[in-house]
């Protein structure tokens, strides 16, 4: 299956891409959603759109330090193993459900996420959304005709 439209942010490199997807497109998406709930900001996000599918189709994200510093080594494993370039070295849906952040028992106390930090991301994606689905198509055209 082929795709021509999506939400930036969300997109696997695949999708940018206009390449076969699959399940493990959908995985990638999981990753970002992660990525997305644990720190309230996108790993991918650029100053548009164009500079965020640049980023997506290098793969090219980090964990910031200031963000990430209270968040778990496997959490940061799991997601990792999901942003992976390759679709075929994503996790599954199977391995992902055997990861060791979804498998260890949760501690009582729970920490304190950034809900200032997921209104923002929130707020500037309702706002991006009606018109970034018509736009990505020509910028994954344009990026496809760079690679």
């Amino acid at each position: 299956v082929k795709v021509l439209h999506g939400t930036p942010e969300f997109m696997a490199p695949e999708v940018v891409a206009f390449e076969p997807v699959g399940f493990s497109t959908d995985m990638w998406s999981v990753g970002v959603i992660c990525y997305i709930l644990l720190s309230g900001e996108s790993p991918f996000q650029g100053d548009n759109d164009m500079e965020t599918l640049s980023n997506i189709t290098a793969a090219r994200w980090d964990f910031e330090e200031e963000t990430f510093s209270e968040i778990s080594q496997q959490a940061k494993d799991f997601i990792s193993q999901l942003l992976q370039k390759d679709p075929c070295c994503r996790l599954s849906s199977a391995g992902a459900l055997l990861h060791p952040w979804l498998q260890q028992p949760q501690p009582n106390s729970t920490k304190a996420l950034s809900k200032e930090r997921i209104k923002q991301f929130l707020t500037r994606w309702k706002w991006q959304v009606p018109g970034g689905m018509m736009r990505t198509w020509g910028m994954g055209m344009a990026l496809v005709g760079l690679s």
